[in-house]
Formats: structure tokens, C-alpha cells, sequence
């Protein structure tokens, strides 16, 4: 007697099971790459691209980002330290200073977008994120938005080691696989 329904084959259950945490494992790891690319490109096009690029000849010279401290940022900062920090060590030392937000934003595009020293670069990533909002508070939703929006993508780069499956850290921890010192950073 048919009713008219095949019955499922009962082969068909156990292979798909075996299957649904490496497609999930797949889907995470694919998220968690792009997270990191993403971020990546953020600071790169921070540090290269555009009229803000921190390697535009007015900025690395120190001169655009005293402009810029003295007539946004001293007025936008979350604190009267900060903006006295930025009045009194920034604005004299502003080549120094221009110098390494330049370097460091490259720096860590660079290190999410090969994956290299990937934890090391999340750390630093959450750390120039906190500065940005420290220094320029105030001056909207967008500025916290996409400031935080970096701070999770660098958490996310330090608790997976995003560079680990997909990036040059997996090369560098599979040469050196006992030094401690990478496994931290890497």
C-alpha cells in the first residue's frame, strides 16, 4: 500500500550530518577572513588613499596634523587631558607624531590584510580605534560607529588568530612551531 510519499533513505541522514559542522566550521572561517580584509583595507586606505591619506606630503611633514589638532581635534577631545596632551606634546613634536600615525596605520593594514602577525595587529588596531575616539569624541555617530566597528573587527583578529588558517602566520607557526613568542603574537 503506497501513500503516495517516497520514504527518506536513511543512508542520506548520517552523511549529511557528518557534513553540516565542516559547511558551518567553513561558513565561520570565511566570515572571520573577510572581517579581517575588510579592516584591513580600512587603515590601508587610511594611511594611502584620499585627502586624509597620513602619507600625503601636508600630513607626514607634520604640518596637516597640527592644523588639524589645533583647529578640530583640541576642541573635540573626550577630555581636557587629551586635549591639552594634543596642545602641549602633539602640536610641538607634530613631524614625530605624523611620522607614527603613518607608519602604524600602514602598519597594521598591512599585518590584517596578509595575516601577518595578525594578533599583533588586532591589538594595535584596538588600541589606534580607542585613540581615534579619545581624540575626535564628539564629532559624531559616525566617528564612534566606525571606530567601534574597528575595535570588534581587531577583537575578533585577536581571538581567532585570523592569520592562522588563511594568512602568513600559518606559514610562520608551521616553521617555527615552538616559539612562544609567535604563538602570542601570530
Amino acid at each position: 500500500m503506497s501513500t503516495g510519499r517516497f520514504p527518506r533513505s536513511p543512508s542520506r541522514l548520517p552523511v549529511r550530518r557528518l557534513f553540516e559542522p565542516a559547511i558551518a566550521a567553513s561558513a565561520a572561517i570565511a566570515a572571520v577572513i573577510t572581517i579581517r580584509m575588510a579592516s584591513s583595507l580600512a587603515w590601508l586606505d587610511s594611511a594611502l588613499v584620499g585627502k586624509d591619506a597620513k602619507f600625503a606630503p601636508d600630513f607626514i611633514s607634520g604640518a596637516g596634523l597640527a592644523m588639524r589638532v589645533t583647529s578640530t581635534f583640541v576642541h573635540t577631545a573626550i577630555a581636557p587631558g587629551v586635549a591639552a596632551f594634543l596642545r602641549d606634546v602633539v602640536v610641538p613634536n607634530a613631524h614625530l607624531f605624523a611620522v607614527l600615525v603613518a607608519v602604524g596605520d600602514l602598519a597594521i593594514g598591512i599585518s590584517l590584510f596578509f595575516g601577518l602577525l595578525t594578533r599583533l595587529g588586532g591589538f594595535f588596531e584596538i588600541v589606534r580605534a580607542l585613540t581615534n575616539i579619545a581624540i575626535a569624541g564628539s564629532t559624531g555617530a559616525d566617528t564612534a560607529g566606525y571606530n567601534g566597528m574597528l575595535i570588534v573587527a581587531g577583537a575578533i583578529a585577536i581571538g581567532t588568530g585570523a592569520g592562522r588558517t588563511f594568512g602568513l602566520d600559518r606559514v610562520l607557526l608551521t616553521r617555527f612551531p615552538n616559539s612562544k613568542v609567535l604563538r602570542l603574537v601570530a
